[in-house]
């Protein structure tokens, strides 16, 4: 069973949202995390990619990790849904700062 609902809420995006990063329709998330329709190749594909995981993470796989790659990739999840969570001029803000360095 794919783990799309696992992910999606762990950087805080709604159906519709992860729907449109990918260019597809929130009823297709829907029937996915649901397990009724399974999405096609270039679908999977666009997932790992935009989840920033591999075919067998996203497949719930159990492989070999490494614990620094593990807590770098939560650091990063925490820090989306921080800056998703950010009013839009605390964004422009954040992003000022870091683009001066």
């Amino acid at each position: 069973m794919l783990r799309i609902k696992e992910l999606r809420e762990e950087v805080g995006l709604t159906q519709k949202q992860l729907a449109e990063a990918i260019g597809s329709m929130q009823r297709n998330v829907s029937n996915w995390e649901q397990g009724t329709v399974e999405p096609d190749l270039a679908t999977v594909v666009a997932l790992a990619d935009y989840f920033h995981v591999t075919l067998d993470e996203l497949f719930g796989r159990n492989v070999h990790t490494d614990t620094r790659n593990d807590t770098l990739k939560r650091a990063e999840l925490d820090f989306i849904w921080l800056f998703r969570s950010m009013s839009p001029e605390r964004r422009d803000a954040l992003l000022t700062l870091l683009s001066d360095n």
